[in-house]
């Protein structure tokens, strides 16, 4: 595996979800999702959820119109969201399950108890262009699951090992993950991997060597904050330090 390049795709809930503890029109995904392309992301991902908590509609026609690189959409198998990425066309739809209590964060596909006809769904997305994935355990039946649905990908699931507390147990959570990594990866699927990854625990991930991209957001969105924090300070109080000259 010497020699494999990963990607990186850029979630951009957490800006929309700024956005929304004030109802206002910014931070905006779109602006966040041309920078994020302009400083080497090489895709752009947002979850759309079925009462459009943070992610509006209208940041799907920004971001289509917007992004240079592949949209993803991140989004639970009902009919609304299936018809609103038929509508939009994004480079990949990723499934995640979904529940009737929407305050339940989306959780991976359980192929096993799916009660969705995926299949049916897939060929209609590749119909119009889109690629499928679906979030998965780190789990081979899931993957095995994934492959007979049609999927071009699968998106791993790896917060057992971002949330791990000891190293052993960290150690086998990722061991799970390059299992399920490898497994994907024979079954010919493009192997994406997320949730909780950040700055600290990704280098072991991309160690592994089987993975083709990383889903990333979070950690990205508050190490920037942090980062540009100093611009941001710097160009409101030459604003103001301007002004109040005037004043004087």
């Amino acid at each position: 595996m010497e020699g494999r390049l990963s990607y990186l795709s850029v979630n951009l809930d957490s800006v929309a979800v700024m956005r929304e503890t004030r109802r206002l029109s910014e931070p905006d995904p779109a602006q966040a999702a041309v920078l994020a392309e302009l400083a080497g992301a090489d895709g752009i991902a947002i979850q759309l959820r079925r009462d459009r908590r943070y992610v509006r509609d209208r940041d799907l026609y920004l971001l289509k119109g917007i992004a240079k690189s592949k949209l993803t959409l991140e989004m639970p198998p009902v009919e609304e969201t299936i018809a609103k990425a038929l509508e939009v066309k994004p480079w990949m739809v990723t499934f995640l399950a979904d529940h009737a209590d929407t305050s339940t964060p989306l959780s991976p596909i359980d192929f096993k108890t799916a009660s969705v006809d995926f299949g049916q769904i897939a060929d209609r997305l590749r119909g119009v262009g889109v690629n499928v994935g679906f979030f998965v355990a780190p789990d081979a039946d899931d993957i095995r699951g994934a492959a007979k649905a049609g999927a071009a990908a699968v998106l791993i699931d790896c917060s057992g090992y971002t949330e791990a507390r000891t190293l052993a147990e960290a150690q086998a959570e990722l061991d799970r993950v390059d299992q399920a990594a490898r497994a994907a990866s024979k079954a010919d699927l493009s192997v994406h991997c997320g949730r909780g990854i950040n700055y600290r625990n990704v280098s072991p991930l991309v160690e592994l060597g089987y993975v083709d991209e990383f889903v990333i957001g979070y950690a990205i969105c508050a190490r920037g904050m942090l980062t540009g924090f100093d611009r941001a300070v710097r160009e409101m109080a030459s604003l103001v330090h301007v002004e109040a000259s005037r004043l004087e």
